[in-house]
């Protein structure tokens, strides 16, 4: 039996459609397994106040170019004299880079040792020995003694002599040391107008300072009279940073600052400009990050600010 031409292809047909039908499904679930494994959208998240991983909790750092002890310091939530003490670092405060720093530990007792009792070698006192020499006297001829003439000299009567009085020492009058000024009597400041958006909390995520609004470029004073140890952009999360040493307790810091105008090692009066304030990211509006610590612990601002 013959098949003709056109019965032929028809039978081809039949036979592909179920290919046809597999490669189509094939597709379809291919572009199902790609659709559910496309890459989520990249968000780049900017500005300082979002993160902050400024804080070290280790127990030793290795020091960094750029770092200072005061730094190191603030991140640690330490005093920075403990720290120097912890270290045996002199009072210049000065480290190096690859230097490894404890951070945590007791403060080594200075080492006293009793110095050793000298001794002296005692000496035997040696008597001398004499000996007894007998000398014969040489003999000389025998010569009349002359006769002595007395003089009577006239006698002049003591010329008084005039001592002079010596005068008495003059003894300068000591003016006393001023005294240091006390850490309660320090007079802080805002350190800037505007609006206080959010406040110290004491808990262990919550805030360590205020934050005070205003508008970019405004002016950032110092809250009190001081010296600058920290002036740059090390510290992540607080974007341009100042610290000021007001003695040997208190330090403040301002964050977010768009300028500095102020740097490290500069006295600086209260009141004085040293920054200009910047803001924490491109959506978010102009404020200054503000923080008072006591000995290395952040303290609350508000108890030391004036009320407004």
């Amino acid at each position: 039996m013959t098949i003709s031409s056109r019965h032929l292809c028809n039978i081809r047909r039949y036979h592909l459609w179920p290919r046809i039908v597999i490669v189509f499904f094939l597709v379809q679930l291919a572009g199902c397994s790609t659709a559910n494994h496309s890459p989520a959208p990249v968000t780049s998240v900017q500005g300082y106040k979002t993160e902050l991983k400024s804080s070290i909790s280790t127990s030793t750092y290795r020091v960094k170019k750029g770092d200072t002890l005061y730094a190191i310091a603030w991140r640690s939530n330490q005093d920075f004299k403990h720290l120097a003490a912890l270290n045996k670092i002199p009072k210049s405060f000065q480290i190096y880079p690859g230097q490894l720093l404890k951070l945590k530990g007791k403060i080594p007792a200075k080492s006293y040792r009793k110095p050793k009792p000298v001794t002296v070698a005692k000496t035997k006192k040696t008597k001398a020995s004499t000996t007894k020499t007998s000398v014969k006297a040489p003999t000389r001829p025998l010569v009349k003694p002359t006769p002595i003439k007395t003089v009577t000299a006239k006698v002049t009567p003591p010329v008084k002599v005039k001592v002079p009085v010596k005068a008495k020492p003059v003894v300068a009058k000591v003016s006393k040391p001023k005294t240091v000024v006390s850490n309660n009597k320090l007079s802080w400041a805002w350190p800037a107008s505007g609006k206080l958006i959010s406040t110290y909390s004491n808990s262990k995520s919550g805030q360590q300072g205020v934050n005070i609004g205003g508008s970019l470029g405004r002016n950032v004073l110092a809250s009190e009279a001081g010296r600058v140890v920290y002036s740059g952009n090390g510290l992540r999360g607080y974007g341009n940073l100042i610290i000021i040493k007001h003695n040997d307790d208190y330090l403040s810091a301002y964050a977010y600052n768009q300028k500095l105008l102020v740097k490290e090692q500069q006295w600086v009066k209260a009141g004085q400009k040293i920054a200009s304030m910047g803001n924490t990211g491109p959506n978010a509006g102009a404020e200054l990050y503000f923080e008072i610590r006591y000995r290395g612990k952040p303290v609350n601002p508000m108890r030391y600010l004036p009320k407004r």
